[in-house]
This record gives structure tokens, sequence and C-alpha cells, in this order.
């Protein structure tokens, strides 16, 4: 990601990352501050633990054995709430149809990579940072969003009632709006 915005001729940006996508800011806010204004995590993750890698691995196996139908049906309807109300089957649909579109292959080396990620040193984490948690997320469980919450100096920490692992789908306007609020208190 750093090459990424060193191409892009970026010096330092406001991440925002979901899910993997945390983690991979996680690791750039450690190992490159200088680059980093601010952190919007959205259900954020750990490093996985062994049964996690496990899982993983065994999901990788089936993209590639099988494909994504029975991955897509199965994620779509496991981690997006049923609270989440009148959003709730169009945000199954898209979360199912969003993973009918990967190339099995490349789903599985994502898995693999996230099986494989290590964790980043949140104690080197100093710019401003806020996690943002579903509170009916199965993936990252409120929990996980407590303890990055206790490990990250200065973080906060807002959890969206009745929401699961794809928040920015189930309740986008609220997950626009604590964004905004994030980057606005955030400009130097």
């Amino acid at each position: 990601m750093r090459d990424a915005l060193r191409a892009a001729g970026v010096e330092r940006a406001h991440l925002a990352g979901h899910s993997m996508g945390s983690l991979i800011c996680q690791h750039l806010a450690a190992d490159a501050p200088e680059s980093v204004l601010s952190l919007t995590l959205f259900g954020p993750i750990l490093e996985p633990a062994p049964a996690a890698r496990r899982a993983l691995e065994e999901r990788a196996e089936t993209a590639q054995r099988e494909g994504m139908a029975r991955i897509a049906e199965s994620t779509s309807s496991e981690s997006v709430a049923v609270a989440s109300g009148d959003t709730g089957p169009l945000a199954r649909a898209f979360v199912r149809a969003s993973l009918m579109r990967q190339d099995p292959a490349g789903y599985a080396w994502h898995c693999r990579a996230l099986a494989w990620a290590g964790a980043a040193d949140h104690g080197a984490i100093a710019c401003p940072t806020l996690l943002i948690a579903g509170e009916s997320d199965p993936v990252a469980p409120v929990a996980t969003a407590e303890t990055l919450k206790d490990r990250i100096g200065g973080a906060e920490l807002e959890i969206l009632p009745g929401i699961g692992h794809w928040m920015t789908i189930e309740m986008p306007g609220r997950s626009a709006d604590a964004l905004t609020r994030h980057l606005d208190g955030a400009r130097p």
C-alpha cells in the first residue's frame, strides 16, 4: 500500500478499511506512520487465531474446488444481521452478488493471505483512529474492536446497533456520517 501511495504521488493520506482492509491499514499506520493522517476501520479485525487460520485455509480450498456459490450463500446469510431491517434483504443480495463475481482462485489467495497475516504493532499507531463495529458482527465482534481500542492509544469506538459485518452496506448513511465526522475531526 505504501508503494501505491508513492506511485500516486500521495505523501500522507486518511485511510479507511473494512475487515481485511482494516488489517492492512493497521500495518501501514504502524510501519509508516508518517504516511497516515488518520484511520477509520470498519469491522476491524486482528491477526487470525489458529482455528480461524485453519478455517480460512479450508475456505480457500472450497473456493478452488467448488467455486463461489456455497461461500457466497453462507457469507451473505451469516454475516448480514437479521436486525438490519429494510436493508437486510438488499444487503444480503449485494454481498452474495459481490462474492459471486469473485474469481475463485483470487478469492482463495485472499483467504490464504489473511490466514498468514501477522499482527500489526498497535503501539506504533499514533494517528487519530475510529473503530466502527457492528453490534451483531460474527466476523469481527465488538470484543475485537474493544481489544483494538485498548491497544491503539486514543482510539475511539462506535458500535452500530443491530448491524452485522457489512455495516457500510447494511447502514450506509450512518457509516458515512461516522467516517465524515472522523475525517472532519482529524484534519490538520
